[in-house]
């Protein structure tokens, strides 16, 4: 018992905390890479198999369109962006409330 200070248990007696603050940012910056990187070419492919090729290219064509419609501030390419990120604040969020 010398080697443990006053009133202290064994690390082994310590609670166990699951959630980390530190670790959101990278759930956060994993789901925004997602969404920008991707998360377009899921969609382009998703359409040539419902509705056939893509008028102005490929994957890439498609890809060009949507960077320059973050460019341009479109909301239909910001929506795709930041979608994961913000499916991922809620459950982390909501994860947050019940623990």
């Amino acid at each position: 018992m010398a080697g443990l200070a006053a009133g202290r248990g064994y690390p082994q007696a310590a609670p166990v905390t699951l959630y980390n603050p530190r670790n959101d940012v990278y759930w956060y910056l994993a789901a925004l890479a997602f969404g920008v990187l991707a998360l377009p070419f899921l969609v382009h492919a998703t359409g040539v198999f419902l509705f056939g090729s893509y008028a102005a290219g490929g994957a890439l064509g498609f890809f060009g369109d949507f960077m320059r419609g973050l460019a341009a501030r479109d909301w239909y390419s910001w929506a795709l962006a930041l979608g994961p990120l913000v499916l991922i604040a809620a459950w982390r969020g909501a994860w947050r409330l019940t623990a």
